[in-house]
């Protein structure tokens, strides 16, 4: 990543992560935003459809006005970026003045694009638990170009900023203690929780992730102690609630 983006990035992160209400942390994102060199920005976490990602957004800062418009037109049905975010899990951009489609509905979303003013963006899908989608996008008003650094950075703070906002209990399908406590587990633990979620028992999930089952039973354990728990039933609980598709 380019020193002088790691730099920004660096920044954002500081102030997300001393972020203390819903208002700090969207002014840290909205700053680490415009750092970036965007003008507008959006978070959705676990959102339950597809329309919920835009118009119930966890934190934005697109204005009332294209919100009301998006949802007043129905732009829902034609548009393909939030498609593709919830489709992929790879971090794209789009340039409204380089995209052309011959079905009438998502070139009349591109076309109301333009006419709000927005040139282009990047979106990062996040990860999400099923049946919900999260991402992270942020739009230019200038169309300034952007790089591969950019979209690192995107991912990045998009991550970093849902994990806050899941901190301070704005994804309401968890609590915040739950939250950190799932943020605590190591890799390996968070992938052993998923398969203790999907009913594997501790030899079924060795066998899988190709590891003694005297790992697993430690993992299984700290799991138990980091999730304040003493059943595998309860740990698959707050795992089927707060942990991501895998």
């Amino acid at each position: 990543m380019a020193r002088e983006t790691l730099k920004k990035l660096v920044a954002a992160s500081a102030a997300i992560y001393d972020a203390q209400d819903r208002a700090e942390l969207f002014t840290a994102v909205e700053t680490g935003c415009t750092l970036l060199g965007f003008d507008r920005f959006i978070l959705s976490c676990h959102a339950p459809t597809k329309r919920d990602v835009v118009l119930n957004a966890t934190l934005t800062s697109f204005p009332d006005d294209y919100r009301q418009d998006y949802d007043r037109l129905n732009w829902v049905d034609g548009d393909m970026h939030t498609d593709q975010a919830i489709a992929s899990d790879s971090t794209f951009f789009w340039d409204s003045d380089d995209e052309h489609y011959v079905e009438s509905r998502k070139q009349g979303y591109i076309d109301f694009l333009k006419a709000s003013r927005m040139k282009m963006g990047v979106v990062s899908p996040l990860e999400r638990r099923p049946g919900t989608a999260s991402l992270f996008a942020m739009a230019s008003l200038s169309g300034v170009p952007v790089r591969r650094v950019v979209a690192q950075a995107a991912a990045v703070l998009g991550d970093f900023a849902k994990g806050k906002a899941e901190m301070l209990g704005l994804n309401p399908t968890i609590s915040v203690d739950e939250a950190i406590a799932l943020r605590s587990l190591s890799t390996i633990q968070r992938d052993i929780l998923n398969w203790i979620v999907e009913g594997k028992s501790n030899l079924d999930i060795a066998t899988i992730l190709n590891l003694p089952e005297r790992s697993v039973r430690y993992h299984v354990s700290e799991i138990l102690r980091k999730l304040c728990v003493v059943s595998r039933a309860q740990a698959a609980s707050i795992g089927r609630a707060g942990l991501p598709l895998r």
